[in-house]
């Protein structure tokens, strides 16, 4: 695969596609936002404001989680703690058992790979765990999506933090990019993730249907059917692993995935902000538009307004 990834053989800006290598082995520029991503610490709001989230670049943010008790969860006390619950997550037909999906997770191999728990939110399913990922993570504050000049059937809550844990061969069902305009802040607590994304100028090469332009078709990007996905041979992809401690901060626009060579926990928070907001707004307007096309245009003017106000507050409030 790695014809993939065209790169220069002297620069080591972009992981390559056939050994995909740690960050820490990577020397990444602070001013190329596509072929390499960097990894910060003791970024200031503001820095990460203006360098990260404005102009919608990725980062490995190595401290955004140091306080968080969550950095010492492992299968064991999460199933001492929490075990008895019975849990919602996206793919399963029914409610489980935690420590059921616990103990499958222990057994996962990657020819017969357990179920992946994704988008478990933990503040709801898991209450004794909630403390262990508290203060919020201080880039999503303030989170748009706790305002109250918000449409109420929008219906995100505020601190929606949802818990992904998965076995040896484990995956994310494909490519794709977060829904209605959230960013995605990845931190990871337990184990490695390998990470897969493209950046938003990717997507002519992705093959996405137009019914559904937020999600890729292409299964296997080990081993690419060029045949049936041939512009995919002009992507270029990056390959990274994520470590214990690290966050990736993933603007909305871009394309991932993710893959777990062995047993993974981690943690993803979902952001409205300044950032994203027209993005937001775009997402709705495609959504809605066909079947409510007058409320569309009222709700997105109204959003527009909204997204005006909230820039003004964060600017006397915090400088940004």
């Amino acid at each position: 695969m790695s014809t993939l990834l065209k790169q220069d053989p002297a620069s080591l800006t972009t992981a390559s596609v056939d050994s995909p290598l740690s960050l820490s082995q990577m020397q990444t520029p602070r001013d190329d936002p596509v072929g390499g991503i960097e990894r910060r610490a003791r970024l200031s709001r503001r820095e990460f404001e203006h360098e990260y989230s404005l102009p919608r670049r990725p980062v490995i943010l190595t401290d955004a989680t140091a306080s968080w008790a969550a950095r010492r969860w492992n299968l064991a006390s999460l199933r001492e703690r929490a075990g008895h619950r019975e849990i919602e997550y996206r793919g399963a037909l029914a409610k489980v058992r935690f420590g059921d999906l616990i103990d499958a997770i222990e057994s996962s191999d990657p020819k017969s790979p357990a179920p992946y728990g994704r988008n478990i939110h933990v503040f709801r399913d898991l209450p004794e765990l909630a403390d262990d990922i508290r203060p919020r993570l201080a880039y999503c504050q303030p989170d748009w999506k706790s305002t109250r000049l918000l449409p109420k059937h929008f219906g995100f809550e505020n601190g929606l933090e949802e818990m992904f844990i998965g076995g040896r061969g484990a995956k994310f069902p494909g490519l794709h990019v977060d829904y209605w305009g959230m960013d995605a802040f990845i931190s990871q607590l337990h184990g490695e993730k390998e990470v897969l994304v493209c950046a938003p100028d990717q997507t002519p090469f992705l093959h996405t249907d137009p019914d559904d332009p937020l999600s890729c078709p292409i299964d296997d990007f080990d081993h690419p059917d060029l045949e049936r996905f041939p512009l995919f041979a002009q992507a270029q992809p990056i390959r990274l692993t994520l470590q214990p401690g690290e966050t990736l901060f993933c603007p909305n626009g871009w394309w991932h995935t993710t893959a777990m060579p062995g047993v993974s926990i981690t943690v993803v928070t979902a952001q409205w902000c300044r950032g994203n907001w027209r993005q937001l707004i775009e997402d709705y307007v495609r959504t809605n538009r066909a079947t409510r096309r007058v409320k569309t245009a009222l709700v997105a003017n109204y959003l527009r307004a909204v997204g005006v106000a909230l820039t003004l507050r964060d600017r006397l409030w915090l400088g940004l």
